[in-house]
């Protein structure tokens, strides 16, 4: 044989054997074989292979971020107190605490029936995983066999999908997840997760939810059962079926003292614990479903966030909201005649006026039946609740109390230029009148004038700087878009009848900055937010407020509006048995009856209207009273509610009145004309001692003001005026008593009440207003009485 075909056989040879496969000197199919050489090679190539793959897994495999789902935490908003519950924001119920706020009775119940190894695997279980490949590969999967790590990254990072992708991942990220957290961050986050059922997430939540109480304070028995709960959360509910969890509660309390975590004497104490019963009653049901709308609303614009960031945020809202306060708000409001007309709506606003908080409102008679809020989203007709903002208009511009006013009806104004005719309620006439007494018997011929004088403009401007929202725009009216606004706030001579249409809770806002004396604080339902875990706090209200009226203007805004309680249309507020300020208003066809008033500690609106198919409608005869103003049902319950409100709080009284800004006063074109000389008795003609004086009249007295002489003499003598006031009250041009001269249209003769009803045949005037007042009685109104 050649040499070279010798070397060409060896080496085929020799590459033939480098596995010994087929095996060299065996014969037949046996040679087919794996020898030991090939298995060895082989399976090392395997184990290989398989780190290498994992390696590679590993490395590719980033943790993801957490899932919506899981990292989702219940917003729940509380009352003034920052403990009382008022609802929640959630798309499921969640709430994580700290691994020191779980009771260690409940922590060694998961790992005893969960994962007894936990402190010493890695984050995996073989066995559970190859049972789970396996289980997806025949479709059989049953679950179980995971680690509380795996059980947490799936909850937290991925889904509960059975595939082989999933649980690869669910592989890699547990073992990472290991080496990042300790084993403690570990299972405090996966008892934050897990499900526990009656929608509960995590086992703070389910403890409130089964025991009343928070995860701290959990027992054995209670720990236990929940553990059980972990693998079939909705299999019953155990206040109602404890059986379908007995087996596995007894499972755990072995495998607790299996594990040294309890002995065997305290696990023959242990049994199933006594479990609350699910409470099904709506969360949103009365009043609470109004002020949860109405923060939800106010967390999102300060929060800036959208509604899923507050439904999983985890916040902690602390409102304004008294418990104490709107418990008393929905009484007075309860107090009506029953039997109210179709449509009736009533809303009530408190507000703190150092701060701007709202201690209380009334939205409606059960938010679940009626979501709309009439304190707060309705556009009522403000009526003569209106006139105050023209008073301080009139104060910035030189205008005194004393000043003197038309007080006749019907009487024709000069609009710059235009003829404007004005009514009193009643069409009753009073003469020439001082602004105080127009301010305390709401006569709308007066305050025309003085609106005139001063400017509607100045009127606007001084509603809004209140509180009241701005003009709505012809865009947001014609988008239905009026929320922010109020309607037909323009700078034309009738707003000071109150033709504007505002919210009862811009109202109570402009009114209590006339109580905090001049300082307008932001209206919010808001103290404070804090978030997650740590309680950081993210948002706190600004409550320092900004001046926007004089000291001494407020000052005496509020003088005369204690003259409209004290002897006006607002008597019946004097029940409070404090001092009070305050102003009646009813508007035309009585579609709105108003009572805004205040003490220097607490500011409130009450209104009552009737809306039908969207449509004010006039509210009608209602209560035995042929119709409702402004001094009967409206400040019953404003006087109702502050009675409650205020009971235990120190009285305090509204500051003494100062000297006003020395302004340039526009010029009255609409003065009321100086009272006739006296006629000068005649001689008698046949120089008698005067015995046919019965053919003379007696002389015409000029007006006298009663009210000076009942009012604080001085008060007003600070303005070199004194003798002008004393020649407007009293009585009427005629020399009648004004009491006399309403020929019973005066809502005082009998009730208290007020609502004189404006109207102008040129330029009618949307308001009907409250009607002239008697003297303070002796004893306080104990009931607003009878309309007449």
């Amino acid at each position: 044989m050649a040499k070279g075909q010798h070397r060409a056989k060896n080496i085929g040879r020799n590459t033939k054997n480098l596995l010994n496969y087929p095996r060299a000197g065996v014969s037949g199919w046996t040679r087919f074989l794996p020898s030991i050489r090939v298995l060895v090679v082989g399976g090392l190539s395997l184990v290989i292979a398989l780190c290498v793959l994992f390696a590679v897994g590993y490395a590719a495999t980033d943790i993801p971020e957490p899932n919506l789902e899981a990292t989702g935490q219940t917003s729940t908003i509380y009352y003034s107190d920052g403990k009382t519950p008022i609802g929640q924001y959630k798309v499921e119920d969640r709430k994580s605490v700290e691994f020191d706020e779980i009771s260690e009775p409940m922590q060694k119940a998961a790992i005893a029936a969960e994962d007894t190894s936990f402190y010493e695997n890695r984050g995996i279980s073989i066995k559970g995983l190859s049972r789970a490949v396996v289980g997806v590969a025949t479709n059989k999967y049953a679950g179980g066999g995971s680690t509380i790590t795996q059980q947490y990254v799936k909850n937290f990072y991925l889904t509960n999908e059975h595939s082989f992708d999933r649980k690869i991942k669910e592989m890699f990220i547990s073992l990472k997840i290991d080496q990042q957290q300790s084993k403690d961050e570990i299972l405090t986050n996966y008892l934050n997760t897990i499900y526990l059922g009656r929608r509960s997430y995590g086992v703070e939540v389910a403890a409130q939810n089964y025991f009343d109480k928070s995860a701290k304070d959990l027992d054995v028995s209670e720990s236990a059962l929940l553990a059980a709960m972990i693998q079939r959360p909705g299999a019953a509910d155990p206040s109602d079926n404890p059986e379908a969890y007995e087996d596995r509660f007894d499972y755990v309390v072995k495998s607790m003292v299996d594990e040294g975590f309890i002995t065997e004497d305290q696990a023959v104490k242990v049994k199933l614990p006594k479990v609350e019963k699910q409470n099904k009653e709506s969360s949103l049901s009365g009043q609470k479903g109004y002020m949860w709308d109405f923060v939800r609303r106010e967390a999102l614009r300060k929060l800036d966030i959208d509604e899923a960031q507050l439904d999983r945020g985890g916040y902690n809202i602390v409102t304004t909201f008294d418990k104490d306060r709107m418990k008393a708000a929905e009484q007075a409001i309860k107090s009506l005649p029953p039997n109210q007309p179709e449509g009736m709506q009533a809303g009530l606003v408190s507000i703190d006026p150092d701060n701007g908080g709202i201690e209380a409102f009334y939205g409606g008679k059960n938010y679940l039946d009626q979501a709309f809020n009439a304190s707060t989203q309705s556009h009522v007709q403000a009526g003569s609740t209106f006139k105050p903002f023209a008073l301080v208009a009139g104060f910035e511009n030189g205008v005194r109390l004393t000043d003197s006013y038309p007080g006749s009806s019907p009487t024709t104004l000069n609009n710059d230029g235009t003829p404007w005719p004005v009514k009193n309620f009643g069409n009753t006439s009073y003469g020439p009148v001082s602004l105080l007494k127009a301010t305390q018997s709401s006569i709308n011929t007066a305050y025309a004038a003085l609106n005139v004088q001063v400017g509607p403009d100045k009127t606007v401007d001084v509603a809004e700087r209140a509180g009241l929202s701005p003009n709505c725009t012809k865009k947001e009216m014609k988008a239905g878009n009026t929320g922010g606004c109020s309607i037909e706030l323009t700078p034309n001579p009738s707003n000071v009848l109150g033709t504007p249409s505002v919210k009862p809770i811009d109202m109570a806002s402009a009114y209590a900055t006339f109580a905090s004396n001049g300082v307008h604080h932001e209206t919010h339902s808001i103290k404070t937010i804090h978030q997650g875990a740590e309680d950081k706090e993210v948002y706190k209200a600004e409550t320092k407020g900004k001046r926007v009226f004089d000291k001494a203007v407020a000052a005496e805004t509020s003088y005369a509006l204690q003259q409209v309680v004290n002897g006006g249309s607002g008597s019946y507020a004097q029940n409070v048995g404090r001092p009070v300020a305050g102003k009646t208003g009813t508007s035309t066809s009585n579609k709105s009856a108003w009572f805004s008033g205040y003490t220097p500690n607490l500011a409130t609106s009450v209104v009552l209207y009737r809306e039908v198919d969207g449509k004010s409608i006039s509210i009608g005869p209602y209560g035995g009273r042929g119709e409702v103003t402004g001094g009967s049902f409206p400040v019953q319950v404003w006087t109702d509610y502050m009675q409650q409100a205020l009971q235990g709080e120190k009285v305090e009284q509204f500051p003494a009145r100062g000297e006003l800004p020395d302004k340039p006063k526009p010029k009255n074109t609409n003065a009321p004309a100086a009272p006739k000389p006296k006629p000068a008795p005649k001689a008698p003609s046949d120089n008698s001692d005067g015995d046919k004086s019965k053919e003379t009249k007696a002389p015409i007295e000029p007006p006298k003001d009663d009210e000076d002489k009942d009012k604080n003499k001085d008060s007003d003598s600070k303005d070199g005026n004194k003798d002008s006031e004393k020649d407007a009250d009293g009585k009427d041009s005629d020399g009648k008593d004004d009491k006399n001269s309403d020929n019973g249209d005066n809502e005082d003769s009998g009730d208290g009440g007020d609502g004189d009803e404006s109207g102008s045949d040129e330029d009618p005037p949307k308001d009907k207003d409250d009607g002239p007042a008697g003297k303070l009685p002796v004893e306080p109104p104990k009931s607003p009485g009878r309309n007449d």
